[in-house]
């Protein structure tokens, strides 16, 4: 019993010296506070011909690499490189 009540003793003066409740606050409100997108997450592969990602169902073709970075640029995806 009297090493729980230690334990517990070293985990309050710990929080006090490394000033956890003033970090956790930051957080918090830095979290409620940010307002970026949920980008959704698109698998790209290379083909024959350039590269290729199913987006919602839809296959979607591209000439070049960077046609893809416009193009997950201006849909609001994060993409992610297969077979290069």
């Amino acid at each position: 019993m009297k090493l729980a009540r230690d334990v517990d003793m070293v985990c309050k003066r710990l929080s006090k010296v490394l000033h956890l409740d003033t970090v956790r606050r930051a957080f918090e409100t830095t979290r409620m506070t940010e307002t970026g997108p949920e980008w959704e997450w698109v698998i790209v592969y290379r083909t024959a011909r350039g590269f290729c990602c199913m987006h919602r169902g839809v296959a979607v073709q591209f000439d070049e690499m960077l046609d893809v970075q416009l193009w997950s640029e201006e849909m609001e995806v994060q993409t992610y490189f297969m077979g290069l």
